[in-house]
């Protein structure tokens, strides 16, 4: 199975926005027309597996050089995305194109926590909180940067 990062069509927002909602995402809109503005001003990228949307990366507007990543995936996909062909492209676009100095998610389920670790990112927060916070920067991506 052939997986891709690609950079998500206007079209893609309707599914990416429903699995946001099924997964409880905090301060998710009730409807999509109201969270039009949301996608309209963060970058998205998915992974797709043949021509299959399975995971988006949502990268909010830089503040000096920081950005939020927010990991949706679609049901049966949750944590794939670590991989590391995955996590190269991430780190090429996020540190190499648009020139971030850090990323830094909020894991609010296991999956996502392990994930995470997993693709390099480090504890901001103690772990046992109920939302921990981590974080990557240029220097910690630099093995995907480098090979």
């Amino acid at each position: 199975m052939m997986r891709a990062f690609v950079p998500l069509a206007r079209t893609d927002w309707p599914r990416v926005y429903r699995w946001m909602v099924a997964q409880d995402f905090p301060h998710v809109p009730s409807c999509y027309e109201e969270a039009l503005p949301y996608f309209e001003s963060v970058h998205m990228w998915g992974i797709k597996k043949n021509s299959d949307l399975v995971a988006a990366f949502v990268v909010g507007a830089p503040d000096d050089g920081v950005s939020f990543l927010d990991v949706v995936c679609a049901p049966g996909e949750e944590g794939k995305w670590a991989s590391r062909p995955m996590m190269k492209a991430l780190a090429q676009t996020a540190f190499g194109e648009m020139g971030l100095r850090c990323l830094w998610v909020q894991a609010h389920k296991k999956e996502g926590l392990t994930a995470a670790l997993k693709a390099g990112f480090v504890p901001s927060t103690p772990l046992d909180c109920p939302a921990p916070v981590l974080a990557l920067t240029a220097f910690g991506a630099r093995r995907y940067l480098e090979t």
